[in-house]
């Protein structure tokens, strides 16, 4: 990666990264909606259709791999955009969390109460210690460190716990950039990915207590730190090599990361092939969406630039465009994908509600559950996400105005790593 000129980015938010965060977040919806119907396969000819639906919404897990890459984008916006100004970048680090509490914990504690309060009206609660140890650890975000929590309340929290460790995380990743560059600052990453399962493996085997991996911050700071130089390169301060922006090599990693998931499971355990594998398979992810988010930056930034020479005529041509229907509804999802990450677990246990008796289980999944997720989730970020969101930016705009600095656009409307968790 070599330093360049900066460059100019768009003006407001950059519609393909809210795109990219609505893919994302509905491939994590469809993957527990439709897995729910895995047992339910018509003995008839569509019992193919949906036997590949089923097939290919089993990946739609990864969609939190693509969120890690978009959260390391987004976070590091800042330091880029003011690093591109030629300012010299200054993020402290009580501003930096006080902005993230104020928008990210409240939505989360609300959809924390909901899960209890659905719990509470279901099965009911029992008041054991352990119960107490683990709304504690969800309290503090640290239930992704123990197994026994780390998917025990909602199944999907344990990403959002990664985040925050991740942001913590953020500021030694900006010392290594700073002071060694990106090169040995990946090397560092990658690392921090292999001393984790060094020791988790260690721990076992000398106590059996049983540390996560897969679920442990050190093991995705790598894929997140992809997404902080992403920013770099639509920004213009580092110029990436070509093969960052090369769709098939991003689809070829994708490939060997699929294949590495399916036969993963048939591999003897505790041997050098699948720890191998299991060490490259999420990595693999990572480098195809950091491909992936760089061409769609890249696509966007060109855009705009034919848009602006071409004028009315071709804007006019570009919202007729079903593409660019299709982009702007994703975008608009990608606003509230927090919300819908936050809520979509409890839509789905509750669905037994309102499904359709007389629909195929596939049916009521696509034609009903996923819709009342979406519609759900946006009831959830009007009212319990929406408000905290304007509430971290007139901190923003405050702040920022007792330094004499104006708020362009593009900073009121930052992306935070809440919205792609």
């Amino acid at each position: 990666m070599n330093v360049i000129k900066p460059t100019p980015l768009t003006e407001g938010r950059l519609q393909s990264i809210d795109a990219l965060r609505g893919i994302a977040a509905l491939g994590v919806v469809l993957y527990h909606a439709v897995m729910q119907t895995s047992n339910a396969v018509p003995d008839n000819f569509s019992r193919w259709p949906v036997k590949l639906l089923q097939f290919v919404s089993s990946f739609g897990y990864v969609g939190v791999f693509l969120f890690f890459v978009i959260s390391g984008f987004c976070i590091h916006l800042q330091w880029a955009k003011s690093r591109a100004r030629g300012e010299s970048p200054s993020i402290k680090f009580g501003t930096f969390w006080r902005r993230r509490f104020r928008r990210l914990y409240p939505p989360y504690l609300i959809a924390l109460a909901l899960f209890l309060l659905m719990m509470a009206l279901s099965t009911g609660i029992n008041l054991t210690h352990f119960f107490v140890y683990d709304v504690v650890m969800h309290l503090l975000m640290l239930h992704n460190l123990d197994p026994n929590t780390c998917y025990s309340i909602n199944g999907v929290f344990w990403t959002l716990a990664i985040e925050e460790q991740l942001y913590l995380a953020y500021f030694l990743l900006l010392f290594l950039r700073s002071r060694w560059g990106w090169g040995p600052t990946l090397i560092v990453c990658a690392a921090a990915r292999v001393g984790w399962f060094a020791f988790s493996h260690a721990a076992w085997v000398t106590t059996g207590a049983g540390i996560p991996v897969p679920e442990a911050a050190a093991s995705h700071w790598l894929t997140w730190a992809l997404g902080a130089i992403a920013v770099e390169a639509a920004f213009g301060l580092v110029k990436l090599p070509r093969w960052c922006h090369n769709v098939w090599l991003g689809i070829a990693a994708f490939v060997a990361a699929s294949a590495t998931s399916l036969i993963l499971p048939t591999t003897q355990k505790d041997t050098l092939a699948h720890t191998l594998a299991w060490m490259l398979m999420h990595p693999a992810w990572g480098l195809g969406f950091f491909i992936l988010v760089n061409r769609a930056v890249q696509a966007e930034q060109s855009w705009t630039l034919k848009v602006r020479n071409l004028g009315e005529v071709r804007r006019r041509f570009q919202l007729a465009t079903m593409f660019r229907r299709l982009v702007g509804g994703l975008a608009f999802i990608g606003l509230f994908s927090y919300s819908l990450y936050l809520t979509h677990e409890l839509v789905i246990m509750e669905s037994w509600w309102f499904v359709s008796e007389g629909l195929a289980p596939i049916l009521n999944t696509l034609l009903i559950v996923v819709p009342a997720t979406v519609g759900f989730a946006w009831v959830f970020y009007v009212f319990c996400e929406k408000p905290y969101m304007r509430s971290a930016v007139r901190k923003v705009m405050r702040a920022e105005e007792d330094l004499d600095e104006p708020v362009n656009a593009f900073a009121q409307n930052l992306p935070t790593v809440a919205e792609e968790a």
